[in-house]
């Protein structure tokens, strides 16, 4: 049975290194503390991933969203519309260079 270690397992789940210390404090990822490492068993990081993939894809497919992110996302482009254009007043964007087609090109 293989092992790993805090930094081991962010990798394996693809997270930050805080957020599995933050599971794995909070309990909801499986593992133990020997000493000062975290120490965590490959099947039950296995079966963290598994819980939670099920979880959230049976919420996708009943059509349950979450509410938070979609204030935080419309708050975000909100945001960006509110916010003033920054370039100086009319000033326009440079002419793009026009290329002159050479007949001694080979084409």
């Amino acid at each position: 049975m293989r092992t790993f270690d805090l930094i081991e397992c962010a990798d394996f789940l693809k997270v930050d290194r805080n957020t599995a210390m933050k599971l794995a404090g909070t309990g909801e990822l499986p593992g133990a503390k020997i000493g000062r490492a975290w120490v965590f068993l490959e099947d039950d990081v296995v079966a963290f991933l598994r819980k939670r993939t099920q979880e959230q894809s049976l919420a996708r497919l009943q059509g349950a969203h979450e509410p938070e992110t979609d204030a935080r996302v419309a708050k975000a482009i909100a945001k960006q519309f509110a916010t003033a254009d920054l370039r100086r007043p009319g000033r326009r964007a440079r002419p793009l260079p026009t290329l002159s087609v050479d007949a001694s090109a080979g084409n």
